[in-house]
């Protein structure tokens, strides 16, 4: 069974790898074609606001569908959702339909990518022990990692070489491939139950509410997220417009920060047995509020890149262990639900903060930073007053 079980998230791992590289051109793309339109920090500000949306109005409730229903079948679904939505994006782009047809269409791909990365979250987690999660998590942000470094530079080449409804096209195919991995997996018994998904969902909710750990540690990723919500909708519009560097230098800037990513994976998964995850948390969050303040330096590009990297050093290791903690404190029964649940409350202020980012930057780009280093101070003052930084895993 655990050769079977260790056989399966292999397969999992790497279904992620591929289907992860097309997501790093969409990541890429759309916000440059997005200028395309209309070079206004509102308007990027508005195009994250619809990526965040999704996971602000169904993120408590969507979780539930893989707590019901047979978690392939929801996931299998959602594939071939964002199958055919990566290939219309650029289609109402480059047709210069009216702006809000083509946030809706985000919205909507945004909301299937929500449940396919529930689903993800809850199949790889299955038959797993505390000390497992730590490496499973660990792996699929290295995995994360290595994407991102490599994104990057493969959708600037792409545009470059074969224009940019090629490289949605292969983001197409990398869904497809996802969706014939889970396909040949065996099938999952499913418990029977009366409950629906309210039931689950207030189950679920009741279940956090009286887990002080998992209760503490969702408000303190939601003050840290406040903060990553108002830099990173702004960060390609920064470089672009106040920086005015090139699209190969935005690749360098995202590729370095990646680099540093798979390094932070790379110590975690060799050492992270050696702390307790509480101190993780802690360190990992001191290295975040470094980086958003050197990042402060916005007359070097140079500067600027050097804050982005400590910032990935430190949020793929709390992110690792976020995952690992919340997967290893739930119940099997509602862990669909408490998966999708977390991940909407800690970034439920997504979509007014991405907003808000955009006309922050129009009166001065480094209140994002500020505002940004402030609120990773009000979670490190949560991890610490709430007794965070004891948290152990058995």
């Amino acid at each position: 069974m655990k050769n079977k079980n260790f056989n399966n998230n292999r397969k999992l791992l790497l279904g992620y790898a591929v289907s992860g590289f097309g997501d790093q051109f969409y990541t890429f793309a759309v916000p440059l074609l997005m200028l395309t339109i209309n070079h206004s920090s509102v308007t990027m500000g508005l195009f994250s606001a619809m990526e965040y949306l999704p996971t602000a109005l169904f993120g408590l409730v969507i979780g539930s569908l893989f707590d019901t229903y047979h978690k392939k079948h929801v996931m299998l679904t959602a594939l071939l959702m964002q199958m055919i939505l990566a290939l219309f994006v650029p289609i109402m782009i480059n047709n210069h339909l009216p702006l809000w047809s083509i946030l809706l269409i985000i919205f909507v791909f945004g909301f299937f990518d929500l449940l396919s990365w529930v689903g993800y979250q809850t199949m790889i987690a299955q038959n797993l022990a505390p000390q497992e999660l730590a490496q499973v998590s660990g792996s699929v942000g290295l995995i994360s990692s290595v994407q991102r470094m490599f994104g990057p530079g493969i959708a600037s080449l792409i545009i470059n070489l074969v224009g940019y409804f090629t490289g949605f096209l292969l983001d197409s195919i990398s869904f497809a491939y996802l969706a014939l991995t889970i396909k040949d997996l065996p099938e999952e018994k499913l418990i029977a139950t009366r409950k629906n998904i309210a039931h689950k969902t207030i189950a679920g909710l009741k279940f956090i509410w009286h887990d002080s750990y998992l209760k503490w540690l969702i408000i303190g990723f939601l003050a840290a997220n406040l903060g990553f919500q108002v830099v990173v909708p702004m960060l390609t519009f920064i470089l672009k417009q106040t920086l005015k560097v090139s699209v190969t230098q935005i690749s360098i800037f995202y590729t370095a920060a990646s680099i540093a990513g798979i390094a932070a994976n790379f110590i975690y998964l060799h050492f992270n047995q050696r702390f307790t995850v509480g101190w993780q948390l802690l360190i990992s969050g001191l290295v975040i509020l470094v980086g958003f303040s050197v990042m402060l330096g916005l007359h070097s590009f140079w500067l600027v890149t050097a804050g982005y990297v400590l910032v990935s050093v430190g949020s793929v290791w709390s992110q690792a262990n976020f995952f690992t903690i919340v997967q290893a404190l739930t119940k099997k029964e509602y862990r669909g639900m408490v998966t999708s649940a977390s991940t909407t409350l800690t970034r439920m202020m997504g979509p007014i903060m991405s907003v808000v980012s955009g006309f922050l930057v129009k009166v001065d780009a480094h209140l994002i930073f500020v505002i940004a280093g402030g609120a990773m101070m009000i979670s490190i003052y949560i991890m610490c007053t709430k007794q965070l930084i004891k948290l152990k895993l058995q």
